[in-house]
């Protein structure tokens, strides 16, 4: 599928929601293309909330964090093996501005559906990452 077709991934369920949006618990993850690192996640209860989400290792090879505990209950990953699945929200400031948040990375559990952004104690993460290596964060 390399017509410009969204591709499903699914539904999400976000217990907590997601930070600023506390009150939408639904959303649907859709990859912009097949084989794309860029998704959309779409609010189900409220037409016109969306992000621009990305998987954070197609653009950082060496992104890693360990889970916090609360995280791993929270989303029921009960066992080393449970799959799991990492996105990373989009900000777009202009034409040669856009950042991902590396702090506060999405995980989803695959196999329950059950989401959580989780806000990581690593320092070397940042809020405003340039998602492109040419170009340099302005200011606002």
């Amino acid at each position: 599928m390399t017509n410009g077709q969204q591709v499903e991934i699914g539904k999400l369920f976000f217990e907590e929601g997601i930070p600023g949006f506390g009150h939408l618990q639904f959303f649907h993850l859709l990859q912009k293309e097949e084989g794309s690192p860029f998704f959309s996640l779409q609010s189900l209860e409220e037409e016109g909330v969306s992000f621009l989400v990305v998987d954070p290792f197609f653009f950082f090879s060496d992104y890693e964090f360990s889970l916090p505990g609360q995280a791993n209950a929270s989303l029921h990953v009960e066992a080393e093996d449970t799959a799991v699945m990492v996105v990373n929200i989009v900000t777009i400031r202009g034409e040669n501005n856009v950042t991902v948040n590396l702090k506060a990375p999405i995980v989803i559990n695959q196999q329950n559906r059950m989401a959580k952004q989780v806000i990581l104690n690593e320092e070397n993460y940042e809020v405003r990452q340039p998602l492109f290596h040419n170009q340099t964060v302005g200011k606002e």
